[in-house]
């Protein structure tokens, strides 16, 4: 376990969202870049320059990436319109997913799913394995259901575009942006429901409601308990909604207990051979450069010998204990 002294930053990375920033941010172009196959990997070129500039960054510990499966959802089992209004993946994204996890596992970059689970969820759990055992945590994402991870040992790290610094979220960045504790984000969207996720809120109630009552009563349990200091007005509009605000709790609140198996956690060490065929294989010239430069210099590293000092011995007479060195002189 780390101490506080030598406290180490890990970089989680929502493999999801980054895919489709890297998809859509590079559709524009006149030319999309495509492998030999001719399948589309633009998105995967916006993955890996992000790789790159953070391993040569020389900033964390190591790179752990999280991926969603698409394969059901606990939350869809729950409730069946959760995310119904998102737009179909495109076909020309659906196969960069699969190459992107050949990529991090031919260049040795840890990367966790589980089937029946979203990529946060994964996040979460690592998230809160990672900051038992003493790390620092920084996420890479742009979805704001990750705030409700924030503490003094997670930040979030959101980008809109190239020519803007990267925004680091802490918790006052959360109350600013949401009006709201870290860990009140569900209770947030439990009242007021969230468009991009198809979640409904409370009807007729108004944004400084909720968070009126949030700042009173701090969740949404607490909220009822004390239904009898409430307004009756408003009172009644939680009572015939409370079956659905309990249900948006359960299914915004990320999932943080997951069993994973063993987390990698040991200092990130790129397979740069396995990196170079995964480019070469999938014809990513503007890479190899970079690559190549990195086995040249981990072979003069290995090839490099380093000095042997040979420190010569003397004798002391046995008979004499003050003589300290013994000098011949020819």
């Amino acid at each position: 376990m780390n101490t506080k002294s030598e406290k180490q930053t890990i970089l989680i990375i929502d493999g999801y969202h980054l895919l489709h920033k890297g998809f859509y941010g590079t559709l524009k172009r006149k030319t999309v870049a495509v492998n030999r196959d001719g399948t589309y990997i633009n998105a995967i070129y916006t993955f890996i320059a992000k790789i790159n500039e953070v391993i040569n960054s020389n900033l964390y510990h190591t790179i752990i990436v999280t991926f969603d499966v698409d394969q059901g959802c606990w939350r869809r089992d729950i409730y069946p319109e959760y995310k119904a209004k998102r737009k179909e993946t495109p076909a020309e994204l659906i196969p960069q997913f699969q190459i992107i996890r050949e990529f991090l596992t031919s260049a040795n970059i840890p990367w966790y799913e589980m089937p029946g689970y979203e990529g946060d969820d994964v996040m979460g759990t690592i998230t809160k394995i990672a900051t038992k055992l003493g790390y620092n945590i920084h996420i890479l994402s742009n979805d704001k259901d990750t705030f409700q991870l924030v503490n003094e040992n997670v930040k979030i790290i959101t980008t809109t575009n190239k020519k803007e610094k990267p925004v680091f979220i802490e918790a006052h960045e959360v109350s600013e942006k949401l009006g709201c504790k870290p860990s009140q984000v569900p209770d947030v969207k439990s009242l007021l429901g969230d468009a991009s996720d198809n979640i409904k809120g409370v009807k007729c109630l108004h944004y400084k409601q909720a968070m009126d009552l949030l700042q009173k009563y701090e969740t949404i349990e607490n909220i009822f308990k004390n239904l009898d200091e409430i307004p009756q007005n408003l009172k009644e509009k939680l009572i015939a909604c409370q079956e659905q605000i309990f249900m948006n709790k359960k299914i915004t609140k990320i999932q943080c207990n997951l069993q994973l198996g063993r987390i990698d956690f040991r200092p990130l060490k790129v397979n740069y051979y396995g990196y170079l065929n995964f480019l070469k294989k999938h014809r990513m010239w503007a890479f190899t450069g970079n690559v190549t430069k990195k086995i040249e210099e981990f072979k003069n590293k290995q090839n490099k010998k380093p000095e042997i000092k040979i420190t010569k011995k003397t004798q002391k007479p046995k008979n004499d204990s003050r003589v300290t060195q013994q000098k011949t002189i020819n």
